[in-house]
């Protein structure tokens, strides 16, 4: 029992007023930063030297150190090339995460401005302060201990296709692990520590670096499919942010999202000890890794996925114009009402929108389609909108192909041959963005049919996937940390805006981030759901802890907390953000 002493101290320490704390990263310039020597000493334990890079269009600044007119034309040549910029570290997909913006300026490295005017700068922007290109385990773990040692701000790259600027941060370290591109096979693998008896699997192990594109290609080698990511031209990274952060896929609906297909994990741990991660080892980790984001709770290493049989499938395609807001009403009333009945058939695809036209892009497998109601189910919505005044099916039609990989080539490699919607240049590189997402759950479709198909006609542009249903509502929800709206959704609803970058000013693009949120939020008040994808982050997002985690937040924060008591793999919006900054620099507690 307290003595009244002890009981007195405590009443007078809760009565009086607690002075606000603030902490801070060691950055570069400050008289904490590690000396030259130090730094010196830690690049002799590196693998290849310091990288200290400038933006890339420094090179086209007449008063920069770095000019270079020739380089400067092929900067400029391949300015939109995804590929292009996932090769080297100092360069984001999204332009804005390469700039400081806040509310009185924009730093950036224009090379489309007036770059002979004196007064027109290259910044250092978010571009790192140094990076180590990555290519063995000890570099990671150097790395870490290293930074902190010293406090610094970390960040981690593997090919830059981020919204929320995570691997990108003013003054930062990063470890840049695009060169680890290993890929490993397997007909029997067995986690380690698996129970005697286990029976193994197929799989495929891939480096950090490993892009899905590629990644395709070898699997499909093997007469296998692997459940990833799709983007134009293949280069989205296959083994960082998409399976930390959920992963879903238009073959999620066949075999569930990345984070139901991962077997087993390697991470480097904020400590810098070099750990394995699956159901049987460090299993509380192998839970927040499949879903809480990255890096928050370790440096990817190496991620094994099971592999699955190849088999032929069927794509459907359709382009729909509207001619009047009736006709494009009602297509979209049919569109929600066949949602249900059409995931339940076989189907899964994307459905983007622009302006007066709707496109599909479905896939079914088998050929023809295993399930024997995919043809009548979708057939039956092409014959309800043919009858609607205002709305003309430019195209319809049903393809063959042997597989997967052949439509993905098609439509997202060589989009010359692509059906529909063009999504080589409709997935953009080079440009700024402000995205958001909203998972919608099937209850919308099948109950709220008129409410929704109003909210998504007040959407000019969006582009939704239909990745739900099927297999990723089977998982149990807890089983991992991915967002448990995950498996109650069928679409997930992305809507992108940019803005001019050579002419835009910090109020102009915060009118642009606003409204963002403000269409998003008109499809939330429909939804009643707040369910995000955090690899589809929004920046101003309300409460991104429900929306990107749900009821899972509290044991990820907590773990978090053990795992990293120094903070060292923090992100924005990331779990145990709270109290940092945006820049993730400053801390008030």
């Amino acid at each position: 029992m307290l003595g009244l002493p002890y009981i007195a101290l405590a009443l007078a320490l809760a009565a009086s007023p607690i002075e606000a704390k603030t902490t801070c990263k060691c950055l570069p310039g400050k008289s904490c930063f590690p000396s030259q020597a130090v730094i010196s000493a830690f690049e002799k334990k590196l693998s290849h030297p310091l990288i200290h890079p400038r933006p890339i269009a420094s090179v086209c600044f007449p008063d920069d150190p770095s000019f270079n007119q020739a380089t400067c034309d092929s900067v400029k040549a391949n300015w939109h090339n995804g590929a292009f910029r996932t090769s080297i570290p100092q360069a984001a997909q999204f332009l804005n995460w390469e700039s400081l913006i806040n509310s009185t300026a924009v730093d950036q490295c224009d090379p489309f401005g007036n770059v002979g005017n004196p007064s027109d700068i290259c910044f250092q922007g978010r571009v790192p302060w140094g990076v180590v290109n990555v290519t063995t385990v000890a570099d990671i773990q150097n790395t870490v201990r290293f930074a902190s040692e010293h406090n610094l701000k970390l960040i981690v790259k593997n090919t830059g296709h981020e919204s929320l600027g995570r691997s990108f941060g003013e003054s930062s370290v990063m470890l840049w692990t695009h060169n680890m591109q290993d890929i490993a096979f397997s007909d029997n693998f067995v986690p380690k520590g698996a129970p005697r008896g286990t029976k193994g699997v197929t799989t495929v192990t891939i480096g950090p670096g490993v892009q899905w594109g590629p990644l395709y290609e070898a699997v499909a080698q093997k007469g296998k499919v692997v459940v990833g990511g799709i983007g134009a031209g293949g280069s989205v990274g296959a083994g960082g942010g998409w399976p930390m952060g959920g992963g879903h896929s238009i073959l999620s609906p066949f075999y569930g999202l990345g984070v139901d297909n991962i077997v087993q994990e390697t991470v480097v741990l904020p400590s810098g000890e070099h750990v394995v991660a699956n159901l049987h080892t460090n299993p509380e980790l192998f839970w927040a890794l499949r879903g809480g984001g990255g890096p928050s709770f370790g440096i990817l290493t190496s991620v094994t996925y099971k592999t699955h049989p190849a088999q032929p499938v069927t794509a459907a395609f359709l382009v729909a114009n509207t001619t009047n807001e009736e006709g494009r009403l009602q297509l979209f009333n049919e569109w929600v009402k066949v949602h249900p009945s059409l995931v339940d058939s076989g189907w899964a695809g994307f459905w983007p929108y622009s302006g007066t036209q709707f496109f599909l892009t479905l896939m079914a497998l088998g050929n023809p389609p295993t399930n024997p109601k995919a043809n009548a189910t979708l057939q039956g919505f092409y014959d309800k909108i043919s009858t609607i005044d205002g709305v003309a099916i430019d195209l319809e039609l049903t393809k063959r192909y042997t597989g997967f990989q052949q439509w993905y080539d098609d439509n997202f490699i060589h989009s010359q041959n692509g059906i529909g919607f063009n999504y080589t240049v409709g997935d953009f590189s080079g440009v700024p963005v402000s995205v958001s997402s909203v998972l919608i759950p099937r209850a919308n479709f099948e109950s709220n049919t008129e409410e929704l198909a109003k909210a998504l006609v007040a959407l000019d542009d969006a582009r939704p996937f239909l990745v739900g249903g099927g297999v990723v509502a089977q998982a149990d929800p807890d089983a991992m940390a991915v967002n448990p709206a995950f498996r109650g959704m069928l679409s997930d609803l992305t809507i992108a805006l940019s803005w001019n970058v050579t002419t835009s000013t910090p109020q102009d693009i915060l009118k642009v981030e606003q409204e963002v949120t403000q269409l998003a939020d008109g499809v939330r008040a429909v939804t009643k759901s707040p369910g995000a994808y955090v690899n589809e982050p929004e920046i101003l997002i309300p409460n991104f802890q429900e929306a990107y985690w749900g009821s899972h937040y509290p044991r990820l924060r907590s773990f978090k907390q053990s795992i990293d008591p120094k903070d060292l793999l923090i992100v924005r919006q990331g779990v145990n953000s709270e109290g940092w900054d945006e820049e993730i620099l400053c801390k008030t507690t």
